[in-house]
């Protein structure tokens, strides 16, 4: 899964081995951000060099990769589409950064699944809802609140 880094870190990685896939979700995911399960390729386009060739992919143009599948969380946008770039997605082996485009249309790509909604955004970045429920605190967790400090103030007033 896909969380919040130090976007300096990610900045480092601009010319190490990277590698691009692109997927299509309803705009429905994209609007209300999601966890998506995607297949990736065993062999997919380097980003450096668009294919191209070039030192990072040995000239090839590609990484092969064993098919694997990755999860990704795609934030709140109104946009209809959007870049993620996604570290280590392969463990150990190369490529080290995965750019995953995403556009808006009817049907998810195949080999994207929808797996959640994500809930991981407003943790993330901390941002209040307004209408949220308030969630309230145990009734007997605020008494043992309270006879901890009235028993910290005796102890403070001898």
């Amino acid at each position: 899964m896909l969380k919040l880094l130090d976007p300096a870190a990610l900045d480092a990685k601009v010319t190490a081995p990277r590698g691009r896939v692109s997927i299509v979700v309803p705009q429905k995911w994209l609007r209300d951000g999601a966890r998506l399960s995607v297949e990736v390729p065993a062999k997919i386009r380097c980003d450096l060099c668009d294919g191209g060739g070039c030192d990072a992919c040995g000239r090839s143009g590609a990484y092969r990769v064993d098919a694997s599948t990755i999860e990704v969380t795609l934030p709140r946008v109104s946009d209809d589409a959007l870049a993620l770039r996604v570290t280590n997605p392969f463990a150990d082996r190369e490529p080290t950064l995965l750019l995953v485009r995403v556009a808006a249309g009817v049907e998810p790509s195949a080999g994207v699944q929808w797996l959640a909604e994500n809930h991981d955004q407003e943790q993330s970045h901390a941002i209040e809802r307004p209408n949220a429920p308030v969630k309230s605190v145990p009734q007997w967790l605020v008494w043992v609140a309270l006879v901890c400090v009235a028993a910290a103030l005796g102890w403070a007033f001898r």
